[in-house]
């Protein structure tokens, strides 16, 4: 029993304790985070890949929008006018307006088309915008945006996301590697 207490104290003076306890808690925050006082809550390298992908998600959707924006590669561009405007209700009760467009084709057929976005802003009647479309299907018009902030937005948000999983990501997986390592030299030490 003395020989016994004696290799526990030698152990606990060696460092072994305490490396496998500072490799547990590294190993544990490494994978699912510890929460610290005063309430915030940190990502582990779980959480980290979830930020990531959200990212990228934000930033394939805003690369997507842009997209809509922009004139068809085999398309036709022309001037639009508004002609009337079409109005609904969101569930907060507020108007949302939709632009209806009338253009003229190449081959002169009139083409009527509904904006699919809304805004809160109506629209003025007679109002110009420039528009793309498919020679083959007319319907299929887009209107080209002036400025096109709000995918740009979105864009930067899911990459500030995706920069942000990133360096969660690489820190915890140093510290995941640091505490595997804490661990096995304890486990080292300990077969000595």
């Amino acid at each position: 029993m003395p020989n016994q207490i004696t290799r526990t104290l030698a152990g606990i003076l060696s460092g072994r304790g305490a490396r496998t306890a500072a490799g547990a808690v590294l190993v544990a925050d490494g994978l699912v985070g510890i929460d610290v006082p005063g309430g915030r809550k940190r990502a582990g390298i779980l959480g980290s890949l979830v930020v990531l992908a959200v990212g990228l998600l934000f930033v394939g959707l805003g690369w997507w929008w842009h997209g809509q924006h922009q004139p068809y590669e085999a398309g036709t561009s022309t001037t639009a006018t508004v002609t009337r405007i079409t109005s609904s209700r969101d569930s907060e009760g507020r108007t949302l307006y939709s632009r209806v467009l009338t253009f003229t084709t190449s081959d002169n057929r009139p083409v009527e088309f509904t904006e699919q976005e809304q805004s809160t802003k109506r629209a003025a009647i007679g109002s110009t915008v420039t528009v793309s479309y498919l020679p083959q299907d007319p319907g299929s018009a887009r209107i080209i945006s002036e400025t096109d902030w709000v995918p740009y937005s979105v864009i930067a948000m899911g990459a500030l996301a995706v920069l942000l999983g990133a360096v969660i990501f690489l820190v915890r997986l140093v510290s995941l590697i640091t505490g595997l390592y804490l661990l096995a030299s304890a486990a080292r030490r300990r077969g000595r």
